[in-house]
């Protein structure tokens, strides 16, 4: 499954609306070069959005997401990836290749 992308330049409710019409849990931001700026999860909405009362139609992801999110590459063994996860308490971990376009979570 490709995983859900967005700019840092979105507003919160945008990604939020994606997020809800992918019914998926999380999306990975890029910067305007297309690299991994961040990633934004439901658990990052709860506590940075709803908890903190930030409005979201007025404010940019890149203020409430995970800046520069530790990540996996595609030649990672995927018991690396776990173990990184794991050890981090990650429920979501991207993934890039060797140029650094994320190509999965």
């Amino acid at each position: 499954k490709k995983p859900l992308i967005s700019s840092e330049n979105e507003t919160v409710l945008s990604v939020a609306k994606m997020l809800a019409n992918n019914r998926a849990s999380a999306a990975v931001i890029v910067n305007n070069a297309g690299g991994l700026a961040g990633i934004i999860t439901d658990t990052d909405f709860t506590r940075r959005v709803v908890a903190k009362r930030v409005d979201p139609s007025m404010n940019k992801i890149e203020d409430v997401m995970t800046s520069n999110p530790k990540f996996a590459s595609v030649s990672d063994s995927a018991i690396d990836a776990m173990t990184m996860m794991i050890e981090n308490n990650f429920r979501h971990l991207p993934v890039s290749d060797s140029s650094g376009a994320v190509v999965g979570v």
